[in-house]
């Protein structure tokens, strides 16, 4: 099977560190072999360089055109509809598991165990 997540214009990336960790991004620009400008559709996101070190890059591709302002990235996003389509994947299912996990209180982990019967012996 033929490598097909290539780093390109439009290619929606996953953020595994930083400030961003855990947000879906656009590159809108590759800057060198390391670094990528990315963006968000959403207006309160302002552009970033992320290292390529510090993502994933998913199956999904925006059809946009290089530096697209925040209008086309919108449209073409809503076009699109990478986030739902990464909300329902199995590496999305898997992050919101463990999203959801981690916000759990002392209490509902134990509700949780007492439901499944507790340990197996």
């Amino acid at each position: 099977m033929p490598f097909k997540r290539y780093v390109e214009i439009g290619r929606v990336a996953l953020v595994k560190c930083g400030p961003l960790e855990g947000q879906l991004v656009v590159i809108v620009d590759v800057i060198n072999m390391s670094k990528m400008l990315v963006d968000q559709p959403s207006k309160n996101f302002k552009r970033q360089v992320v290292h390529l070190r510090d993502t994933r890059v998913t199956d999904y591709k925006v059809e946009i055109g290089r530096m697209p302002d925040k209008s086309t990235l919108a449209g073409a996003a809503e076009d699109a509809d990478y986030a739902n389509l990464f909300a329902s994947s199995a590496w999305g299912q898997k992050l919101a598991k463990r999203k959801a996990k981690a916000a759990m209180t002392d209490f509902q982990r134990y509700q949780k165990m007492a439901s499944k019967g507790g340990k197996k012996k």
